[in-house]
């Protein structure tokens, strides 16, 4: 019995280390390269130990209380193990896409009756999830069955040990309710612990599924988030905070251009109201990282350009080269927010669903108060993110089409979307339709490079989109791995069709004869969310661009991983004026900008009065961040850091002695007092409400 009652021991001394390791490789950047963990305490890391050994011990009284032999409680723990195991990896698998710790907030998306259609994104994008995944979680599942056959189902024959048990009769119930009862209090002191440890810090309202998982256990957080998610009894209004937001925002009333990196107010006249009484055709385009903008491949010994018309727009326009995209978990919904705002989405929370109460200060109002027409579109049906809903009650449309509202041919679809060529031409010939009784301000939402980024289901033949001849041969071999590959085939595919669709969309505009009194905006909403930078990586030789700089590898790997993310987040901004006698200058601008700085740049531009003043003007010269609501990351001239680790790569030599560690410290601290803010803004709201 000593040799079984050992194997005992080993088992259940495993069933704890594998899950303690796999908390561990979650909630560092160990294998998850691009977490950056916030600094970690000594009091974060014995806090979250203890909280999920508290959390394995509820297991272990389970296993103790349901059952009487030794060898069913332990093949009952490895169930367990297994089916968290499941768990860590598909944790892996959400953060490895979204760049951010899941959320039960996160669950909202699902509420909506665009719910399935949620889900059906997920399914069809399933091999693009798994590209990246992390399948070590997997392993340990193995091991935990391994150590159970070697240690108990070896010796199954032997019916000593079947039936031996190192807790029975009545001391089975009590041991048991003992173990659960322990595991609980441990659980909920840390928990309480916790909660006095960040209180008056700026975690106290600003903490997210990492710095919770870090400090209090894995498990144990998402208990205690699930349980605030399901019951809202942490989501009060302090009215102490309320007044002090409400207060702070009398502050943005003002019009003045300060920059938050060096205080100093920049100068804002040149431009201004230069667009006064013109059209506005505001294009939203999916997935469009700007490293597509002049970016030429060699196919078949010649060099193909991937974006042709997007390339001569931006060399006929006010084009910004080092613009990032702010969306949290509702991707292309929060940047549409972004835009039409200046605010940025709060990061777990999708504004449309969680925050919708509310008469926000936007873009289409302003341009209603000027007399305008305003419509959006988008390629999805209307109820999807509730567009029909959000854009028209929320953000002030007169009016927003959906896929319903247009002339769908199935045969043009792509992945079941009307195609941004037919989108674009029909919401143009609405457009010109409403120019010829006034001014029109209308913004755009194209689909065709959204994911997933294979052919499309409909395609006819060899050709991926009608009319259209494929970008590259069959079989083309751009990076090693052959499913990342596909995705970067895929993608460049796709979003060469997106540009052939705005190109034609701007011959029609000239067609129309629109081109002189309608000006042109196009920015990403967000990037393609797989590793493209590995194109440049591996098959540079292949590339060229005269437009913009190419990304090289960088040797150390923290740099290497921070400068992928600043990668994967730039996207283009054009402000184009496609007039005969163009009313702005062609220029690049290279300052570090943000989607949020949108909102206040176009109604500076076209001679709107806003309430309220978010962000500088994108076109002052004043120095500013943009920050990533998923994971914290700041984007500023020549650098990136990290809000969460506090670690930072700069990038741009000329910056190396501006930058210094008290200037990103105050740069980081900066940040949190905006963040605080703005989530506050928009959780507390402080806007009228809707009626």
């Amino acid at each position: 019995m000593e040799i079984t009652n050992k194997n005992k021991i080993l088992f259940l001394i495993a069933f704890f280390g594998l899950n303690i390791l796999c908390t561990i490789l979650l909630t560092t950047n160990l294998i998850l390269e691009n977490l950056s963990p916030f600094p970690r305490t000594m009091f974060m890391v014995i806090n979250s130990f203890f909280g999920d050994i508290g959390f394995l011990l509820l297991f272990v009284g389970l296993s103790v209380f349901l059952f009487k032999r030794d060898y069913t409680r332990a093949k009952f723990l490895m169930y367990v193990s297994i089916s968290l195991t499941l768990i860590y990896f598909a944790l892996s698998v959400y953060f490895q896409h979204y760049n951010m710790f899941f959320s039960f907030y996160n669950l909202s998306a699902f509420k909506s009756e665009a719910g399935k259609d949620a889900a059906g994104f997920i399914i069809d994008s399933l091999l693009m999830l798994l590209t990246s995944a992390k399948f070590i979680f997997l392993i340990f599942a193995v091991i935990i069955v391994f150590l159970f056959l070697r240690l108990f189902k070896k010796y199954r024959d032997n019916e000593a040990f079947y039936n031996s048990t190192l807790v029975d009769g009545k001391n089975r119930v009590i041991i048991g309710f003992g173990i659960i009862i322990i595991g609980m209090l441990i659980m909920a002191s840390g928990l309480s612990a916790y909660r006095v440890e960040i209180e008056d810090t700026w975690y106290e309202d600003n903490s997210t599924p990492l710095y919770g998982a870090q400090a209090v256990g894995l498990f144990n957080y998402y208990i205690y988030e699930g349980y605030s998610y399901l019951t809202g009894q942490f989501d009060g209004v302090n009215p102490n905070k309320y007044k002090t937001v409400e207060e702070k925002l009398k502050e943005y009333k003002e019009d003045k251009n300060i920059s938050p990196i060096d205080g100093i107010e920049y100068d804002i006249s040149r431009y201004e109201g230069v667009f006064k009484d013109k059209n506005l055709l505001l294009i939203q385009m999916e997935s469009f990282n700007n490293f597509v903008i002049g970016l030429e491949i060699m196919i078949d010994g010649e060099y193909v350009e991937i974006t042709p018309n997007l390339n001569r727009i931006a060399t006929n326009s006010i084009y910004f080269n080092n613009f990032y995209n702010s969306v949290g978990i509702g991707n292309t919904s929060d940047s549409e927010f972004t835009v039409l705002t200046g605010l940025y989405p709060i990061g777990n929370d999708y504004i449309i669903y969680d925050h919708d109460e509310v008469i926000y200060p936007t873009l289409p109002r302003l341009f209603k108060d000027k007399g305008y027409y305003t419509f959006s579109s988008h390629a999805n049906t209307g109820k999807f993110y509730e567009r029909k809903r959000v854009h028209t009650e929320v953000y002030g449309f007169d009016q927003h089409y959906g896929k319903e509202d247009l002339v769908v041919e199935s045969e043009k679809l792509i992945h079941s979307w009307l195609n941004d060529y037919d989108f674009l031409m029909q919401n143009l010939d609405i457009f010109a339709s409403e120019a010829e009784k006034g001014n029109v301000f209308s913004q755009l939402i194209t689909i065709t490079a959204h994911m997933p980024y294979s052919k499309p289901g409909e395609a006819l033949g060899d050709n991926w989109f009608f009319d259209k001849p494929n970008l590259f041969p069959a079989n083309t071999i751009l990076v090693d791995n052959p499913i990342l590959n596909m995705q970067i085939v895929g993608y460049l595919e796709h979003i060469a069709f997106a540009d052939y669709a705005i190109g034609k969309a701007l011959e029609r505009l000239e067609e129309l004869g629109l081109h002189e009194d309608t000006v042109v905006i196009l920015y990403g909403d967000h990037g393609c969310d797989i590793d493209a930078f590995e194109l440049f990586y591996q098959k540079p030789e292949l590339l060229k661009n005269d437009i913009n700089e190419m990304i090289t590898y960088v040797f150390n790997l923290e740099n290497r991983v921070m400068q992928n993310r600043l990668f994967n987040a730039n996207i283009p901004l054009m402000i184009y004026d496609p007039a005969s006698d163009p009313k702005v200058e062609a220029e690049i601008i290279t300052f570090a900008r943000g989607t949020n700085t949108l909102a206040r740049t176009i109604s500076y531009l076209f001679d709107l009065d806003p309430e309220y003043f978010f962000g500088v003007n994108a076109l002052s010269d004043a120095p500013t961040y943009s920050y990533n609501p998923r994971n914290l990351d700041i984007y500023a001239d020549g650098v990136i850091i990290s809000g969460q680790s506090q670690t930072y790569f700069i990038y741009d030599d000329k910056y190396l002695d501006y930058y210094d560690d008290d200037k990103i410290i105050e740069i980081i601290e900066t940040f949190r007092k905006y963040k605080d803010f703005n989530d506050k803004l928009i959780k507390y709201k402080v806007f009228p409400p809707l009626k």
